[in-house]
């Protein structure tokens, strides 16, 4: 009965946050399809395209949590298609494909088997970060993504002579900006092998405050913390920080949360 409570008040709350997030990026698409960016000011334009990567992000964190089960744990249909919804606002990406290559993370982080696996050899971040995208887009995606943009494009129109310029401004610059946040901050910084630990088989987290976590990357930086509890939304990783002198100990789980992600 506990762990069903906890799970509906974490549901309420996930999709409340789920809520909040797709509303604002709806918000922010009809404003900047609509505005004139020749009488914006740069700063005012900066500051809109970075609102709307922060957006970007946050629909793929909700789809995160859908993979795990933690958006909604009580309704999986409407936690599964939720998930859906979030990674096609996102860039078109398909929900059944990403949910196998994340339970393959999951599974064997930093290994062969592991689809976001970088070669200690081979990893300039620039290089990692192409062969990531790789593997989770392809030419269905971008197609899907084109066909959208144009029949946005066609609408704009209507309203907005600038139509064409504000597409490009405000639908793929957010999209690239929000992929190298994700790569960044939940994948070359915590997965970065070092030479002082070569044998690590865990990722690290990133130290910092739970503020300026959130404006990182939705506590995406909290990596361990998410890899020992994959079942855990977003917003209750800075509950689970990990101190420093608890690492080494927590490697003993390591079998354990390599089957936690179904």
């Amino acid at each position: 009965m506990a762990i069903k409570a906890e799970q509906g008040k974490n549901q309420r709350q996930g999709l409340f946050l789920a809520a909040v997030i797709c509303s604002a990026w709806i918000a922010t698409l009809v404003v900047s399809m609509q505005i004139n960016v020749h009488s914006w000011t740069t700063s005012g334009i900066l500051g809109l395209i970075l609102l709307r990567s922060f957006l970007h992000t946050g629909l793929f964190i909700v789809a995160h949590d859908a993979m795990h089960h933690s958006l909604a744990p009580l309704n999986e249909k409407l936690n599964n298609n939720l998930g859906r919804l979030c990674l096609f606002l996102y860039a078109g990406l398909s929900y059944k494909s990403c949910s196998k290559k994340h339970g393959l993370h999951h599974r064997y982080p930093e290994s062969e088997a592991d689809p976001d696996f970088h070669s200690p050899n081979n990893s300039k971040p620039i290089i990692w970060y192409f062969r990531f995208l790789s593997n989770y887009l392809n030419w269905r995606q971008f197609c899907t993504l084109a066909l959208v943009w144009l029949l946005m494009l066609q609408m704009t129109t209507l309203v907005n002579p600038n139509a064409f310029e504000n597409i490009i401004i405000f639908c793929p610059l957010p999209l690239i900006l929000s992929s190298f946040q994700l790569f960044l901050v939940g994948t070359c910084l915590p997965h970065q092998k070092s030479k002082a630990d070569p044998g690590r088989q865990l990722p690290r987290s990133l130290s910092l405050h739970p503020l300026i976590s959130f404006a990182a990357c939705y506590h995406f930086g909290y990596h361990l913390e998410h890899h020992l509890s994959p079942n855990t939304p977003w917003f209750k990783l800075p509950n689970l920080r990990v101190e420093p002198l608890q690492r080494d100990r927590a490697k003993i789980k390591h079998s354990h949360y390599t089957q936690s992600f179904l």
